[in-house]
């Protein structure tokens, strides 16, 4: 079973970081779960999301909803 596609609730999407998202750690974006991020030809993954600052050309991979609503508050 796809976990992505259960309940069509959530979806995971890749893009480019937004301008107001660079300086920012991955914790403290709001635009749904930064799960990764690729910097500089590296995969920064979920567990570094407190110490690494997106830059700018970071590419993220986000888990958010499919109907557009914020990160739930306490992620």
């Amino acid at each position: 079973c796809d976990l992505m596609s259960v309940g069509g609730q959530m979806v995971l999407t890749e893009r480019p970081a937004a301008q107001d998202e660079i300086g920012k750690t991955m914790a403290m974006a709001t635009a749904g779960v930064i799960v990764q991020i690729h910097s500089n030809g590296r995969a920064i993954p979920f567990t570094e999301r407190h110490r690494h600052i997106i830059q700018p050309g970071d590419l993220l991979l986000v888990i958010s909803s499919a109907h557009g609503d914020e990160k739930a508050e306490g992620q």
